[in-house]
C-alpha cells in the first residue's frame, strides 16, 4: 500500500473520529443520554454583546461544559471506574466510606468533615455573639406570647462514625454543636434540642437505618426519633419508635448517589414509613419545598406551630404537624422575620443541621 494511501486512511479515521462523535450525538444521543443527576440548571447559551465582552469567556466555557455531547454518559463511565473499580470516589464532595455507605463532604456548605474531626470551633466572641442573638430573639418572640426552640439535627458522620473512612478516626470529643450546646446550656435559658443521645440509643435499639446510607439526610426512623425529642419539649407526646410500624418501600432518589451519577447502580436499600401514632386527620394545604409547608389537624394540639427549617425537616413535617392543630414550616430561604407577625404563632423553632450552625451568628429577632 503506497505512502499517499495510508495518510489518506489516517486522514480519514482521524476525520471519523473528529466528526464520528457529533454526528453520533445529533442522530442518536438525546435518546440515551442520561438523567441529569446534577442539582443545578446547566448553563444557557450567553448572549454576545460589548457589555458582557469580559465576562462572554467564562459563560460561554461553562455553556459549552454543560452542553458537551455525551456528557453525562462519559461521566458516568468515569464515576463507575473510579467507584466499583479502584473504590474511590469521583466527586470531591463524596466520601465513599466503609460497607458502602457515602458521606458529604462540600468545604463551600459549613464542612461536615471539619466538623467531624473538631475543626472551626466557635471562638468566644462567636459564642457570645450566638448566645446574644438567641436571647433577644427568644425574648422578642416571649413579648408576643410564642414560645422559642432551638433544634439542632446531627451530622450522619457522627451518628455512623463507624462507617467513615478508617484514617478519619473517630469523632472529635470537642466539637462545634456540642460546644454551642453546652454554652447555651450554661450561660442562657435558651430551650434546645439536640436529639444525638437519643439518636444513639435508637441505633442500639433497632437493625434498621436511621440515616440514608447514600444521602446527607436522616430517614423517617431518624426523623422520627428527633421529631419525639422536639415534641417532648413542647409538651407533646408521642409514642415510642418501638410501638410503631415500619413498613418498607420502594427505594428513594438519594442526593450522595446522584452527585456520583451512580443512581441506577447504587440506590437499592428500601426505604421506610411509620405508622401507629395518632394523625389527628392531618391535611396538607401546600407544600412547596423551598417555600411554604402548611398543615392543619382536627384535635391535635391547639397551639400553631411556625418551623424555620431546613432540608432535615422534609422528613419531620408530617411527624410534627400531626401534633398541632395549624403548622406553619417555611424554608430559610423564603424566611423573613415578619413572617412571624403573619402567621402568629403560638411556637417558633428554629430547625437547622449541625453542619450549619454558623447561620445563628446573623440569625435574629427584636
Amino acid at each position: 500500500m503506497g505512502e499517499s494511501i495510508k495518510e489518506k486512511l489516517w486522514i480519514g479515521m482521524f476525520f471519523i473520529m473528529l466528526c464520528g462523535s457529533q454526528l453520533c450525538w445529533l442522530l442518536w444521543g438525546k435518546s440515551v443520554e442520561e438523567a441529569g443527576y446534577e442539582n443545578r440548571a446547566a448553563a444557557v447559551r450567553p448572549a454576545f454583546s460589548l457589555e458582557t465582552l469580559e465576562e462572554y469567556p467564562a459563560l460561554y466555557e461553562a455553556y459549552y461544559n454543560d452542553h458537551l455531547p455525551w456528557r453525562d454518559r462519559l461521566i458516568h463511565i468515569n464515576s463507575a471506574l473510579a467507584y466499583f473499580l479502584f473504590r474511590s470516589s469521583s466527586n470531591q464532595n463524596v466520601i465513599r466510606g466503609q460497607d458502602g455507605w457515602l458521606f458529604y463532604n462540600s468545604s463551600t456548605d459549613d464542612n461536615p468533615i471539619e466538623a467531624y474531626k473538631g475543626m472551626g470551633l466557635f471562638t468566644q466572641d462567636e459564642l457570645e455573639q450566638i448566645a446574644d442573638n438567641l436571647v433577644v430573639t427568644a425574648n422578642a418572640l416571649a413579648e408576643r406570647g410564642i414560645e422559642f426552640v432551638l433544634f439542632i439535627a446531627p451530622n450522619k458522620e457522627r451518628i455512623y462514625a463507624e462507617h467513615m473512612p478508617s484514617y478519619y478516626g473517630m469523632p472529635a470529643e470537642v466539637y462545634r454543636a456540642g460546644q454551642l450546646v453546652g454554652y447555651l446550656e450554661r450561660e442562657t435559658d435558651i430551650r434546645v434540642v439536640y436529639p444525638y443521645e437519643a439518636l444513639l440509643a435508637a441505633k442500639e435499639q433497632t437493625a434498621l437505618p436511621l440515616y440514608y446510607r447514600l444521602d446527607t439526610h436522616w430517614n423517617y426512623i431518624g426523623a422520627y426519633t428527633g421529631s419525639r425529642e422536639l415534641a417532648a419539649e413542647l409538651g407533646v407526646r408521642m409514642p415510642a419508635l418501638e410501638e410503631l410500624a415500619v413498613e418498607e418501600t420502594a427505594p428513594t432518589i438519594c442526593d450522595l448517589a446522584d452527585m456520583l451519577h451512580l443512581r441506577d447502580e447504587l440506590n437499592q436499600d428500601p426505604d421506610y414509613v411509620l405508622s401507629g401514632y395518632d394523625m389527628y386527620h392531618l391535611v396538607t394545604d401546600k407544600h412547596d419545598l423551598t417555600g411554604e409547608y402548611i398543615y392543619h389537624c382536627e384535635g391535635a394540639d391547639q397551639r400553631k406551630l411556625f418551623m424555620l427549617r431546613d432540608s432535615f425537616a422534609d422528613a419531620m413535617d408530617d411527624f410534627m404537624a400531626s401534633m398541632f392543630d395549624a403548622s406553619y414550616m417555611v424554608h430559610y430561604s423564603s424566611y423573613t422575620n415578619e413572617l412571624v407577625d403573619r402567621e402568629q404563632p403560638d411556637i417558633f423553632v428554629y430547625e437547622t443541621v449541625e453542619r450549619r450552625l454558623g447561620e445563628l451568628l446573623t440569625f435574629r429577632i427584636e
